[in-house]
């Protein structure tokens, strides 16, 4: 890491600065959104530990040589960035039904090209299965690559969760004492990232504590394993009911390849009817911040492809 913090990296400022919210079923729900819509409008899904912020740098990448001029919205999930926390469990579903109601709220009745990271790709794919009439297009960042769970692993799964739930054991949030102390750790996490990349990343998660240190923006809930296990099976079935196209992305230097094997991978893929596959060989987890412009210019071929079919 540097003695001094590095060139800020280059980021929307338009987006960045377009945080609004409004209360979903009585949570507060944040989300960035800019506009006019022309065409689907595009949802940016976060993946886990990150907000919407996170996007900041490839919305950058998208615009570098025009406009998009379409409407764009990025929620930060619940528990994440500036959304409220959820008392008790995280339980999947309902990132479905949060962009839904989202989507609802906002009155965006069109179809909607859905780009998500990580988890919010994972989101993304259940939900163009569960409503495919709702999706035009599908881009899945690095995701579909969760390990199916394994049932014997149920019993420790549950006493980890009722531990946590019960307040046996701690849900502290991470404290951090500087952002650079915070980007020193995600180096060693993502190592394909360069400074620039590290330190706005950190700006972008951490929140101060109030005594000059840093605390992650999420609810340390988060960390708690949940007593059910992602069951593959049942993605697969919703992955086969999704009726857009589908672009999925992977880093070739990404931790995620170690998840799952190849086949398993390409078997997942095999559930899409309409799907393009393309891996970044020098990228990583990271791959909308590591190298934006490259994602960009995958993603502005695609758009244009589900534009001439609306």
């Amino acid at each position: 890491m540097p003695d001094s913090e590095p060139p800020a990296l280059a980021a929307h400022g338009e987006f960045l600065a377009a945080l609004a919210q409004q209360t979903l079923a009585g949570r507060r729900q944040a989300y960035r959104r800019i506009g006019p819509q022309r065409g689907p409008a595009l949802v940016l899904l976060h993946g886990l530990m990150d907000n919407s912020a996170g996007f900041a740098p490839l919305l950058a990448a998208l615009e570098a040589e025009h406009a998009l001029d379409r409407d764009i919205i990025a929620p930060d999930w619940r528990g994440h960035g500036e959304s409220e926390a959820t008392p008790g469990a995280y339980w999947f579903p309902h990132y479905l039904a949060d962009l839904e109601t989202l989507l609802d709220t906002l009155g965006v009745a069109e179809p909607v090209v859905l780009i998500g990271h990580s988890m919010g790709g994972q989101v993304a794919s259940l939900y163009a299965g569960a409503r495919p009439e709702r999706v035009a297009g599908l881009v899945a960042l690095d995701s579909l690559n969760v390990p199916d769970s394994d049932p014997n692993d149920s019993p420790a799964r549950y006493r980890d969760w009722l531990d946590t739930v019960t307040g046996r054991a701690s849900q502290d949030p991470r404290v951090y004492a500087s952002v650079a102390d915070f980007a020193a750790r995600l180096a060693r996490r993502y190592p394909e990232l360069d400074n620039a990349a590290l330190f706005y990343l950190a700006r972008a998660w951490l929140r101060p504590t109030g005594d000059g240190r840093q605390c992650l923006g999420i609810d340390p809930a988060h960390h708690r394993r949940m007593p059910y296990g992602f069951r593959a099976a049942e993605a697969c079935a919703l992955w086969r009911d999704v009726q857009c196209p589908v672009l999925c992305l992977d880093g070739g230097r990404s931790q995620a390849t170690l998840f799952i094997d190849a086949e398993t991978r390409a078997a997942r893929r095999a559930c899409f009817a309409d799907i393009e596959h393309r891996t970044l060989a020098h990228c990583g987890h990271m791959l909308h911040v590591q190298d934006a412009p490259a994602v960009a210019e995958r993603l502005h071929a695609f758009l244009r492809r589900i534009d001439a079919r609306t």
